[in-house]
């Protein structure tokens, strides 16, 4: 009988135009995904294909993901449709066998899914093949993947969501309850995946992934873009696990929900559901029958004896109100109290834990719990759920009546036409305050909980009041969608697509938040800058789209179509009656507010500030390419003093700045044109030039170019003078806060300070935008071995061309603050209200410099004579000790093994969490609030990051100050591996090997996962080219490889001999290939081939250890035997491997067992690449056996570097 049950379903599941409703989108979203390189879900970016192998199977599983409402409207609708249309008692009294039944309807809901589905991956292959894309980022289009991903993840996804929303279906009885499920599914697939942030979890969070996308991420990690271009995953490890085991648990759930299905109506479904009510409500049980009659008799004895008192009817407004109010508690007690609600409350609050318990991780350490980081994570962990909420809600309320099959008495009764609309919104806004509310509540249990962090109530409430504007123009929005289409699935499919509105709006180029929905600009709090000042410009924002949605729901009011009418001629006729008098008076002041608010938006984004796109930003500065990089290189006199007087007016937050530079012509040359570039930000002049004619003064560029009268003669030099203001005048539309503010000023001189010639940091590096605007290759630093490129620092760059210069500054402020600028404080005074700072440098240094302002608490010590200093925010005095204790023992140990500090004092300085980095100058480290001063050290098995950060920038002051990159390829190694290096060598000698081993299997995951993400080539780490996972990452790796090679001692004297060859030496500036002499120098001939490896090649590892087993010795030792396979493999740029001969020696260790894990052997065998067999004698009963025990090797996959050992019979 199945069959008939399945013929029947399937017909009728093809003729609903729900179906292809809710199909659309899905195949629109496909198409758009496959062939845009701005709509992406998931994956195709760097040089790996958009329609890639492994991007098209993680794009069907996101897909899939997508899908479960769509599945949940097939499957859990086909097993309620009966009890819906009320014909379920008449079906279940019919002979049938519960498995004909339920598996028909099911097999049928299924095919309809998979048809879907082979329309979704159909509108992928158009997608691909007829795409505006660019070609060089689509690969051949093949039939392959998508049918390996349809296997592999279509089919066994589908099959466990819908066995899993059957399983619901059937045992709620209740569709929203079965939405429910779904929600809690996917909050409980977000926590899942939470584990992978830890590095021991992420093997349970691959196989815990039913839609298996976590598990092909892990098995695809570490593929470089060749591979993900040309490979799928194999069918093994824990992507097998994993489909196998969801496909099993989902053949499970049908078996459980065909035993579970009783056909009745009334199943222990609802019983269960009104017990969980009243235990959540805190109601007692129902009393029974016989106590039921006995209270309605004596209810009815005292109705009698109570005397009869006349009501009189009131109307008019004050009874309105009274009944909208009576109206609201109604609505919102039904929201409030039903079991869904606090299904789905409980859900948002426990996500909401674990992202607090497990997120903002570095080195397993997480920030403590402030009250801003609080509400970020109540941002991140319910505003989803309650996105949900609010759609769902919105339908039910709307319809509500009609499904109890009450509208005709609701619509009778006599209250204004207003009130109804007017009280569901306001149950909404309910449901909002007590999402949030309790929200905030579980963050106040969380912080007491966690401790550490004081409680800030207020800027809970002004979090929660900020975080509740979009969500109340949501209500709004989703409401009169509602009552607009009278359909609450189609609502509900539309409601979807204004949720997802805004990102797919941005991604598509519309960026701008005047026609965004809600689109209001996304404020960051800082603890040292609060808001900002940016409140403005989001209250006129919100006023703007709240007047349109009150708008919009005046005439969803005007257009709501009565129970029993039916037709648009009806609704348009009765909406120009409800129109005429108060409700078209509102309707046209909501419109014209909403005009006017729009206008002033428009002038304050546009006309007072300067309004961008994404797109138009990339077109300017690709047209500043083509009109000014011809003329790059022409010869511009260099900076060699650079004097200012800079003041800083922190309540404005605005800057005006008085300086000079003196311009001295290094060349052999006479110089006839100066080329000056300016910040666009700033209003920047130049007085006092000397006599000149004007060649170019391009202000929409900031490039200025002047011909001067008398050329500047060789060794000759002039003073350039310029004025530059900086005002921030009405609002932008980001929202963005920049470096001026109200208290913690923060930027450098490569903001608003005017540079000379042409600035290569403009240029566009992505490959597919520059060829989109016709630009060609990215032109990348000069080569390594460029001669002329070494008499200019990596400074270059960024469009600043000096050597080592003068500097001297000026500083003030307001009274209630202080100014820092690099170099010795000379005085400081007070004078009108204002204070005053003169800052120089002792020493000739690169023009590389910050200026800052604020209220700080300060910290001071001494070491070997040098003052340390901390400013900090009062508020993050946590890690102060930390950083002291970094910054000491960096100066100390740098100062034994590669020379002297050279400055009488090293600042750190807390700057607010917009830019989330700490940056090195000379004798000043300018550190992020987010980034070292509110991590949780409390744990003693973490890695005290603050410490390392601290000592990396430190280094800086030799490596990157003292030696200075010529500006080639190569130039990070020179100050980010070495400076790296130097913090690892500080750290193992303050906290031992094991918390460097911890930092460096993070470097490994780090430099591996960026190959695949590289948008140009990879390079060797001798030729890196800005790529921050080589130079960062990779550097680290390297240089510790090499100290463990040759010893720290011969890696420190190759440094220092590199250093002071080249201490403040330029023309010519230092190279990588320069230090790779002195290490050489400093190698035994025996590893030469290895320094080749590991600074001028690619060169990676796939090492394993097969076996290990130990047999006992008539001595009563044991004979461990290791069987191990080798392989050393050498990348190009784009990832593809070639074999390399095994040249090198292999290191293994034996560990007894216990606690200790105390090592027993530890040594260097020489091996070759394939099958080797290694047997060593140990003294104690090993339990494991390692290869690389000490991580030492680029190897992509440590877990297979490990087995326990086997014993065996004698």
């Amino acid at each position: 009988m199945w069959q008939e049950f399945f013929r029947f379903d399937l017909r009728y599941q093809l003729r609903q135009p729900l179906l292809w409703v809710l199909t659309l989108p899905l195949m629109a979203a496909a198409f758009l995904t496959a062939g845009s390189s701005s709509f992406r879900l998931g994956g195709g970016i760097g040089n790996v294909h958009l329609n890639a192998p492994v991007v098209v199977a993680n794009q069907l599983g996101v897909l899939s993901m997508i899908a479960m409402f769509l599945v949940a409207v097939f499957i859990a609708g086909a097993v309620l449709r009966d009890s819906d249309a009320g014909i379920a008692d008449l079906l279940y009294a019919t002979p049938m066998r519960k498995r004909d039944y339920l598996g028909g309807r099911f097999m049928a809901g299924y095919a309809a899914c998979l048809l879907v589905f082979v329309l979704v991956v159909l509108a992928m292959v158009l997608g691909s093949a007829t795409s505006g894309a660019d070609p060089e980022r689509l690969g051949p289009v093949s039939a392959a993947p998508y049918l390996w991903s349809f296997a592999v993840f279509i089919v066994p996804n589908l099959l466990f969501v819908a066995a899993l929303l059957m399983l619901l279906a059937v045992a709620a009885r209740s569709m929203l309850m079965v939405y429910v499920g779904v929600l809690g599914f996917f909050v409980l697939w977000a926590m899942a995946g939470l584990l992978a942030s830890r590095p021991s979890g992420a093997v349970v969070a691959a196989l815990l992934d039913p839609f298996g996308v976590r598990a092909l991420s892990q098995a695809t990690r570490y593929y470089s873009g060749a591979e993900m271009n040309t490979r799928l995953p194999a069918m093994s490890g824990l992507l097998l696990i994993n489909r196998l085991l969801w496909s099993a648990l989902a053949l499970a759930l049908l078996a459980g929900t065909i035993r579970l299905f009783k056909p009745q109506r009334a199943g222990t479904a609802a019983r269960w559901n009104g017990r969980f009510a009243r235990m959540v409500r805190g109601l007692a049980p129902q009393a029974p029958a016989a106590s039921t009659a006995s209270a309605s008799a004596s209810a009815s004895s005292s109705a009698a004896r109570a005397p009869w008192r006349p009501v009189t009817p009131r109307f008019g407004a004050v009874a309105a109100w009274w009944q909208f109010w009576a109206l609201l508690r109604l609505d919102a007690a039904g929201v409030l109290r039903s079991v869904p609600f606090l299904v789905m409350l409980l859900l948002a609050l426990a996500n909401f834990v674990v992202n607090v318990s497990v997120g903002g991780m570095r080195f397993d350490s997480v920030p403590y719990p402030l009250t801003r980081l609080m509400l970020d994570e109540l941002s991140d962990g319910i505003n989803f759920v309650l996105s949900i909420v609010l759609l769902f809600y919105s339908g039910e309320l709307v319809f509500k009546d009609r499904q109890a099959k009450i509208a005709d008495l609701s619509e009778a009764l006599p209250a204004p036409g207003w009130l109804p609309l007017l009280s569901k919104c306001g149950a909404l806004v309910a449901v909002i305050a007590v999402f949030l509310g309790a929200g905030v509540l579980a963050a106040i249990a969380m912080q007491v909980v966690k401790g550490g962090a004081p409680l800030e109530p207020l800027l809970y409430l002004q979090g929660s009041l900020l975080n509740a504007g979009y969500f109340v123009l949501l209500a709004m929005a989703l409401l009169a969608i509602q009552v607009l289409v009278n359909h609450k699935f189609i609502g509900y499919a539309l409601s979807i697509l204004l949720v997802w509105l805004d990102p797919l709006l941005g991604a598509l180029g519309l960026e701008h938040r005047l026609y965004r929905y809600a689109a209001l600009p996304q404020l960051v709090y800082s603890d040292l800058n609060g808001y900002g000042g940016f409140v403005a410009g989001w209250l006129w924002f919100a006023l703007y789209w709240a007047l349109f949605a009150a708008a919009l729901l005046i005439v969803a009011q005007a257009l709501q179509q009565p129970a029993r009418a039916a037709g648009w001629r009806l609704r348009w006729s009765r909406a120009a009656g409800r129109l005429r008098g108060v409700g078209g008076w509102a309707l046209a002041a909501s419109l014209a507010g909403f005009a006017v608010t729009g206008g002033w938006i428009y002038y304050n984004t546009n006309v007072l500030n300067r309004y961008q796109s994404s797109a138009e930003l990339l077109d300017d500065r690709a047209a500043y390419e083509k009109l000014y990089r011809q003329y790059q290189g022409l010869p511009q006199p260099g900076i060699t003093a650079i004097k200012a007087d800079v003041a800083i007016y922190p309540a404005q937050r605005r800057l005006a700045m008085r300086g000079s530079y003196r311009l001295t012509n290094r060349g052999t040359t006479p110089i006839d044109t100066l080329r000056l570039q300016t910040d666009t930000a700033a209003a920047t002049s130049f007085p006092n030039l000397p006599p000149y004619s004007a060649i170019v003064d391009d202000r929409r560029f900031g490039v200025k170019a002047i011909k001067l009268k008398t050329a500047l003669a060789p060794g000759a030099a002039l003073d350039l003078a310029f004025v530059v203001d900086v005002r921030h005048d009405g609002f932008t539309n980001s929202g963005k806060p920049d470096g001026l503010n109200l208290n913690g000023t923060y930027f450098t001189i490569e903001n608003y300070f005017p540079r000379l010639g042409y600035n290569p940091s403009l240029e566009i590096e992505d490959r597919g935008e520059r060829r989109l605007r016709g630009l060609g290759e990215p032109h990348g630093m000069p080569d390594l071995d460029d001669p002329r490129a070494r008499y200019s620092n990596y400074w270059k760059q960024w469009g600043i061309d000096a050597d080592f210069v003068d500097f001297d500054t000026t500083v003030s402020t307001s009274a209630d603050q202080t100014a820092i600028a690099p170099g010795t404080l000379q005085r400081s005074w007070e004078r009108d209200g204002r204070r005053y700072f003169h800052y120089r440098m002792e020493r000739p240094v690169l023009p590389f410099f910050s200026f800052q302002s604020g209220r700080w608490q300060v910290r001071k010590e001494q070491a070997d004579g040098v003052a340390i200093e901390v400013d900090y925010d009062a508020r993050h005095a946590w890690n102060i000790d930390s950083m002291t204790a970094g910054a000491r023992q960096a100066l100390q140990y740098y100062a034994a093994q590669f020379g002297p500090y050279p400055d009488r004092q090293l600042r750190i300085v807390e700057f607010p969490l917009y830019q989330q980095y700490a940056r090195s100058f000379p004798g000043l480290v300018p550190f992020s609030e987010s980034l070292g001063f509110i991590s949780d050290l409390r744990d003693p098995e973490g890695v005290d990051h603050v410490f390392y950060v601290t000592a990396h920038e430190v280094a800086h002051q030799w490596w990157g100050d003292q030696v200075i990159a010529a500006n080639v390829q190569g130039s990070g190694m020179l100050t980010e591996s070495l400076a790296e290096y130097s913090a690892l060598m500080v750290m193992e000698r303050q906290f031992g090997a094991d918390k460097v081993r911890h930092i460096l299997r993070f470097d490994l995951d780090a430099y591996l996962s960026g190959r695949g993400k590289e948008l140009g080539e990879e390079r060797p780490l001798y030729r890196s080219e800005n790529q921050a996972y080589i130079e960062y990452r990779k550097g680290s790796l390297v240089f510790y490889r090499l100290r463990d090679e040759i010893g720290e001692a011969a890696l420190n004297r190759a440094l220092k001999a590199f250093l002071d060859r080249h201490r403040y030496r330029s023309t010519p500036y230092a190279t990588s290939r320069d230090l790779l002499a002195f290490i050489r120098a400093e190698t035994p001939a025996g590893k030469q081939q290895l320094i080749t490896d590991l600074f001028e090649r690619i060169v990676l590892y796939d090492n394993r250890m097969v076996a290990a087993d130990a047999r006992r010795r008539a001595d009563g030792r044991w004979d461990v035997t290791l069987k191990l396979r080798l392989a050393k493999l050498e990348a190009d740029g784009k990832g593809r491997e070639t074999q390399r001969a095994y040249d090198e020696p292999v290191e293994v260790a034996v560990y007894a067992g216990g606690s200790t894990r105390r090592e027993l052997y530890r040594g260097k065998h020489q091996l070759r690449a394939g099958e080797a067999t290694v047997t060593v004698t140990v003294d104690q009963l090993p339990a494991e056996a390692a290869l690389d025990p000490r991580q030492l090797l680029i190897d992509r996959n440590l877990a297979d570097n490990r087995k326990p050992v086997q014993l065996t019979a004698d």
